[in-house]
């Protein structure tokens, strides 16, 4: 067994000091805290087989107990799991939560139900964090110090190396230095509406991670965005705090559209999502909303500099998001 961090009622009263803020991978909650989740999310490319596993484990307190969702792509194929919520345990170098562990270097399944089994270790090298400092503790920026947020959103890994095998329902997946990510989300709720898009399989050594949702703030509501950029030694930040906006959002016949500017700088997105999954989302803290994800989506990038075209990109395998736009 791993040495425990802390225990819950500690890590609820640390909960907004500044180590927790500027470590996301760190339970930033309570079980003993209403209307609460908190879940972790890692992704996995299996290039081998032009698939993708993603496993998101987590808790909520409202209708109490741990979870492990799985998605897979090609076909896509998502299932949750869920598990008493005192088999979620805090430790001193990751998380049990039912039979499985989840490190920042390593994830041990163990996962069997009526209709998936999910067994194996994969151990995670070369993570890639952010950049974070005063003003921008974590992804969000300043408004990681506010209390009381709807939904937080942390970024603990943009890029990094996968090693080992799982097995998923009999067959043996073995990953060799694939491409992997790792962030998390706590709060009461998920946006009413939002975009997520993630990819880090692009062809040249890139990541990109992009959020815009509708934030409820003070009795109204504005339109938040957070974007971090990756290529090679090269990294944009394209958020909120950094005077970034969303200036427009196109449906097209497989995905959408999606344009932000911030300053000098243009970045256009198009999203091309075959196939979505059902997921289940919290809402004052009870997994009892639904989202649908595309994991085996690709992305078209570019980035305009004064109006130019300053960087143009492609990624496959990517996680998308669309709800209420």
């Amino acid at each position: 067994m791993h040495p425990k961090i802390k225990s819950d009622e500690s890590c609820y009263n640390d909960a907004m000091s500044s180590t927790l803020r500027n470590t996301p991978f760190l339970f930033q909650g309570s079980t003993k805290k209403s209307n609460y989740f908190e879940g972790w999310y890692y992704k996995h490319v299996h290039e081998e087989s032009n698939r993708s596993i993603s496993f998101i484990f987590g808790i909520s307190t409202r209708d109490p107990h741990a979870f492990i969702q799985i998605i897979t792509s090609n076909p896509l194929v998502t299932t949750y799991v869920r598990y008493p919520l005192e088999s979620f345990e805090a430790f001193e170098n990751g998380y049990r939560c039912g039979d499985s562990f989840f490190a920042p270097d390593k994830v041990i399944m163990n996962v069997k139900d009526d209709t998936i089994s999910v067994s194996g270790e994969l151990d995670l090298t070369q993570l890639t964090p952010i950049h974070r400092n005063a003003y921008a503790p974590n992804i969000m920026g300043p408004f990681a110090y506010l209390e009381n947020m709807e939904c937080n959103h942390g970024v603990v890994s943009m890029n990094h190396q996968v090693n080992g095998t799982i097995s998923v329902n009999g067959e043996a997946w073995t990953f060799s230095d694939q491409a992997g990510y790792i962030e998390k989300d706590w709060g009461r709720s998920f946006p009413r509406r939002y975009i997520w898009i993630q990819g880090n399989h692009f062809d040249q050594d890139a990541a990109l991670m992009v959020s815009v949702a509708d934030i409820p703030f003070l009795g109204f509501h504005f339109e938040g965005v957070i974007c971090q950029l990756n290529v090679k030694d090269q990294v944009y930040r394209i958020a909120t705090y950094t005077g970034a906006r969303c200036t427009g959002i196109c449906h097209t016949d497989d995905g959408f559209t999606l344009t932000l500017k911030q300053g000098s700088l243009t970045l256009d997105v198009t999203a091309h999502v075959p196939q979505q999954g059902i997921l289940k989302s919290p809402s004052m803290g009870a997994m009892t909303q639904t989202i649908k994800e595309g994991l085996g989506g690709t992305i078209d990038l570019v980035l305009h500099r004064k109006g130019q075209p300053d960087l143009q990109l492609t990624s496959t395998h990517c996680g998308i998001e669309i709800e209420g736009y």
